[in-house]
């Protein structure tokens, strides 16, 4: 439950995933979220008209973009539309819920004196050996219309150390309610005309523009911090399309175009601070 949120605008990039987009906007309803909900849709066939039909009492703005614009355009897109102090960035994969706690985002961002406030995601770790199991079984219950909840909360933060031909990143310990840090999750509340003042996300830039968005916020001098307050579930069990699938696999050509722009190759200690590698 919320009061009408007439100074907030939530943002939502889809592709090729309309029933992921379909269940979110069923949680954003049932949160009573009353305020701007901009949706950029660069799917093959776009599926505007149908969400617009399916949720004509919520305050949807529906963009028909070509195909595979890409997200970071798609986000910069809706951006320009946005007329709110404030926006709630969010993929078509989230579902959001009584954790989510959006004016509680507002007061600690404004307390804490921030620009951008990411929160948690509520899902299964791919990674342990229960998140796998777990994520089996959601795959065999959706097959009856079942989900099994996550109560599993996942960070992601950690600081950046830019130097003149190396960005190195620095592990950050959580406290609360609120962590100063340079990177976070693709879930968050930020200050619109902060993001627009440096022109939001790489436009070029199909995969790999989440660390290059943070990487660019920190160098305009934005004040970024992250909490365990407040979090969205992040979906892992709905299937995705085929051609959704197709597109997720270029990843690495887009991690490459990400880094170009700071003239690196890679993002240093990131296996060590995050999991996994960016960049070769």
């Amino acid at each position: 439950m919320m009061d009408q949120e007439k100074d907030l605008t939530i943002l939502i990039k889809t592709l090729e995933r309309e029933a992921h987009l379909i269940q979110l906007l069923h949680s954003i309803k049932n949160y009573e979220f009353s305020g701007q909900i901009i949706i950029a849709d660069d799917s093959l066939i776009p599926y505007g008209e149908r969400i617009l039909s399916k949720f004509a009492n919520l305050n949807i703005t529906y963009l028909d973009l070509p195909y595979d614009t890409g997200t970071a355009e798609g986000r910069n897109r809706m951006l320009e539309l946005v007329q709110t102090p404030y926006f709630l960035l969010c993929d078509d994969d989230f579902v959001i819920d009584r954790r989510t706690r959006i004016p509680l985002m507002k007061k600690l961002l404004n307390g804490n004196e921030l620009d951008i406030l990411g929160g948690v995601f509520l899902q299964h770790n791919r990674k342990t050996r229960i998140g796998q199991y777990l994520l089996r079984l959601n795959k065999y219950l959706n097959f009856y219309n079942w989900v099994l909840p996550s109560f599993q909360s996942f960070e992601y933060h950690a600081g950046f150390y830019i130097e003149k031909d190396k960005i190195s990143l620095l592990p950050i310990e959580y406290r609360d309610p609120v962590t100063l840090c340079d990177l976070t999750h693709n879930f968050f509340l930020a200050r619109t005309e902060k993001v627009k003042s440096f022109g939001g996300w790489n436009p070029i830039l199909k995969g790999g523009e989440h660390q290059n968005f943070f990487i660019r916020a920190k160098l305009a001098g934005l004040n970024v911090g992250t909490t365990r307050k407040c979090g969205v579930i992040h979906d892992q069990w709905t299937p995705n399309s085929e051609a959704y699938q197709a597109l997720r696999k270029r990843g690495n050509e887009y991690q490459m175009l990400a880094l170009e722009e700071f003239g690196v190759s890679k993002l240093e200690n990131y296996g060590e601070v995050l999991g996994g590698k960016f960049g070769i």
